[in-house]
């Protein structure tokens, strides 16, 4: 489906909102957005208030206010659409709804991922892996088969993440990390 500005929304004018605005019009996927931001004119809470039917995604980074905003917007009227950028290799259909997959992505078969969640460009994730609600996981990651991970978890560009892994909810993996056990308690790693 091809969006205008008239049925399709990004929840968050910042930085993210605007890149992704830009590459979603570069390949053809919108002719353009309208963005909801208290610091645009279209305000988040007129936005919840809509009575008319509009596709929308949340470019917001951080994971508990893109949770927050979701579990806002639940009516009918507003659907929290998935994003899947050209140049993907998905042989998964677990995909749930309100995901980013941005371009050179290989998503392995038995992979899920959770609501909402943000796979960025170049990463790869390996066969039966569970990824939760409400993720980031950043440019060039590797995630290896078999690995579960937790809803919140934010894994920061260029990690690896070994098989046979469990990562606890509301864990952050820095940029660069190379994981080898399992993440049993929220934190900064």
């Amino acid at each position: 489906m091809k969006f205008t500005s008239e049925n399709f929304y990004l929840v968050g004018g910042g930085g993210y909102g605007k890149q992704l605005e830009f590459m979603l019009k570069q390949d053809k996927i919108i002719s353009s957005a309208r963005f909801v931001d208290d610091k645009h004119k279209f305000k988040i809470k007129n936005f919840l208030k809509t009575n008319k039917k509009i596709y929308f995604n949340i470019t917001i980074y951080n994971v508990k206010i893109r949770e927050s905003i979701y579990n806002l917007s639940k009516k009918k009227n507003l659907v929290y659409t998935t994003l899947i950028l050209p140049f993907s290799n998905i042989y998964s259909k677990k995909i749930s709804k309100g995901c980013i997959i941005e371009p050179n992505t290989v998503i392995a078969n038995n992979v899920s991922i959770g609501l909402g969640s943000f796979i960025f460009t170049g990463t790869n994730i390996g066969h039966d892996t569970s990824i939760g609600n409400f993720c980031n996981v950043g440019s060039s990651v590797v995630i290896s088969g078999n690995v579960n991970i937790g809803k919140k978890v934010i894994i920061g560009g260029q990690s690896f993440i070994s098989n046979n892994l469990n990562i606890c909810s509301n864990a952050v993996i820095a940029p660069g990390s190379v994981v080898l056990s399992d993440i049993k308690k929220p934190g900064i790693y």
